[in-house]
């Protein structure tokens, strides 16, 4: 997120697969993500000469313990870079400890791990109620300092303090209801016919089986899964606006959204606008194909197609064939892992922990931790052995790198990533089975050639399902007392093209964005963006990036290493060339 939040956040894909996919950020506030302390540090900084004209621009004189502009330190800007780092110096072990216990809580969720994540959380927001620090900066705060990033970094730490000092017990229920939440979800195991299932079967099911009523019950356990937490999240809600009200925003999803991303609202629903304009003439074209295709499949109308009709992959899509020829989950690790070796990464060898097959009290996810910079990233997964499972352990390990290439010689607040550019990097990874050869030894060249056409059809769902998702939530926030059932099924209806006579549902409630990550979708959105413009240009100086060694040290010294020192529109400008927009997306939906 785009300050290192105080509690635990990671990088997750389900969603995004959902919708496609997406990452924890662990804790940190102002501060914080996941990650393993090893002994080893494997990051081994190198000052590269992008750095080295950085630093000179900005005038960074000791990066390990800040970065100011001019020669002459102005006073303030010192002082607060010196309260900044104290503080650190007691966050930082604090952090890791509470990142550590996060990952065990969500790989295995017992009471045992969350007792012990709830109280190593609780020892980080302490340090945010140190009442001497809280004072210095809203002194600082009041006096202003000369650097744009320093200013930004005081804002963000005093809004921690202010939000622990001032709203504390608030927050500390709001904690204690998410962790409530998470482990109610957790423990759900689905059902069909009376026997237990897993997350993976049903997507199995859902992609390859033809027997209408053995799909309705497929998805009736996933859904179940919602119903266990649907009242919850409801309270939940009710209890997140009620602490943004305390802050000054009309609903919490407003409140995310500024305060935790630095998104105007505006900004952000312009961009909406003008991606659905752009894309609605195709989505409507390739909506109207799919809904006849599975119509004829099943024997139906179009307008008697239900939810658990779609998903089938047709005889005439490259993915099941792909699916086919994985005869294992062992082989979807290998392929992604040999692209990570055409890039010029060695996986086994790097600090990276995999934990990708499902098993009980097991998170049914898809998620990166990013443990501690440099030098920790794990990734929760429960894969298959299917094409979506090697787009979701290619974006997770792409979170895992830029994470271990973030420098460890930045300030500890600048060791993380902006939420939307790690995701970009995760899903332009997630996209190399259907932009290069990665599966050149898997499947024939013709059905490579047909999956990889399919691309536009990928984007033009993926805009689909993250307008649905961001559009749901900011009308929850906004009304939690409205029928939320009827919310999604109408919603659906717009952005999906799903029939009106659907049934209504809690469908909702397994988005697993809502709990864990408050307005976290529209960074998928924005980082869709980012990435078709960072491929572009990826692919104009290395050819295809997963046949080049080279790739590797060209994100670390381009992109990577930089964590969060620059803002993140600065960033995207630096390392593509040209400011944001939404032209690359929109070419590739008209190829």
């Amino acid at each position: 997120m785009s300050s290192k939040s105080n509690i635990s956040k990671f990088f997750c894909y389900d969603c995004y697969l959902s919708m496609k996919i997406f990452s924890f950020e662990p804790i940190k506030s102002s501060v914080i993500q996941n990650r393993r302390g090893n002994e080893k540090d494997n990051s081994s900084f190198s000052y590269s000469s992008n750095w080295a004209e950085y630093s000179k621009q900005y005038g960074i004189i000791n990066l390990s313990s800040v970065m100011f502009k001019g020669k002459d330190k102005n006073m303030r800007d010192n002082e607060f870079i010196k309260v900044r780092d104290e503080f650190s110096k007691d966050l930082e072990p604090k952090s890791l400890k509470a990142n550590i216990d996060c990952w065990n809580f969500y790989i295995n969720s017992t009471d045992e791990n969350r007792e012990k994540y709830e109280t190593s959380q609780e020892k980080v927001y302490e340090l945010y109620r140190n009442e001497d620090i809280y004072k210095k900066l809203k002194s600082l705060e009041k006096s202003g300092l000369t650097d744009k990033h320093l200013s930004k970094q005081l804002k963000d730490l005093t809004r921690e303090f202010d939000e622990e000092l001032n709203a504390g017990e608030l927050k500390k229920a709001l904690r204690e209801k998410e962790n409530d939440i998470a482990s109610k979800y957790n423990r759900y195991i689905p059902m069909i016919d009376g026997k237990e299932t897993t997350k993976a079967e049903i997507s199995k099911i859902l992609q390859n089986e033809k027997d209408v009523d053995l799909r309705k019950k497929a998805y009736d356990a996933r859904i179940k899964g919602g119903d266990v937490i649907a009242d919850d999240l409801v309270d939940f809600v009710k209890m997140r606006n009620e602490f943004a009200k305390t802050k000054g925003y009309k609903n919490f999803f407003e409140y995310q959204l500024k305060e935790a991303y630095d998104v105007d609202a505006n900004y952000l629903q312009n961009l909406l606008d003008e991606v659905y304009d752009n894309a609605k003439d195709v989505n409507a074209k390739l909506q109207a194909e799919n809904k006849k295709e599975l119509a004829d499949e099943y024997g139906i109308g179009i307008n008697d197609l239900k939810a658990y009709h779609y998903g089938l992959l047709l005889d005439n899509n490259p993915a099941k064939e792909i699916n086919k020829s994985l005869k294992t989950k062992e082989q979807v690790v290998d392929i992604s892992k040999n692209a990570y070796t055409g890039m010029g990464y060695d996986v086994d060898n790097m600090p990276v922990t995999l934990d990708l097959f499902p098993r009980k009290n097991k998170n049914t996810h898809g998620f990166c931790f990013d443990i501690e910079a440099g030098r920790d990233a794990r990734i929760l997964a429960n894969l298959t052995n299917d094409a979506n499972s090697i787009d979701t352990l290619c974006h997770e390990l792409g979170h895992c790198v830029y994470h271990i290439g973030i420098s460890r010689d930045l300030p500890f607040l600048d060791q993380t990533a902006y939420p939307a550019m790690t995701e970009a990097v995760a899903m332009m990874m997630g996209d190399l089975q259907q932009r290069e050869n990665i599966l050149k030894d898997t499947v024939p060249a013709e059905t490579l050639d047909k999956f990889k056409k399919d691309l536009k059809k990928s984007e033009a769902k993926f805009i689909n399902r993250s307008m649905l998702i961001i559009a749901f939530e900011k009308s929850m926030y906004e009304n939690p007392d409205q029928d939320l059932g009827k919310l999604w099924h109408d919603l659906r209806v717009k952005y999906t093209g799903a029939n009106e006579n659907e049934e209504i549902n809690n469908e909702w409630a397994t988005i697993p964005h809502y709990l864990s990550h408050p307005a976290y979708y529209q960074n998928y959105f924005r980082a869709n963006l980012m990435k078709a413009q960072m491929y572009n240009h990826l692919h104009k100086e290395l050819g295809n990036i997963t046949e080049n060694k080279n790739t590797a040290k060209y994100l670390k010294d381009n992109l990577f290493q930089y964590g969060t020192c620059m803002e993140e529109n600065e960033l995207i400008e630096k390392f593509t060339g040209e400011p944001l927009s939404s032209k690359a997306l929109c070419e590739t939906l008209k190829e």
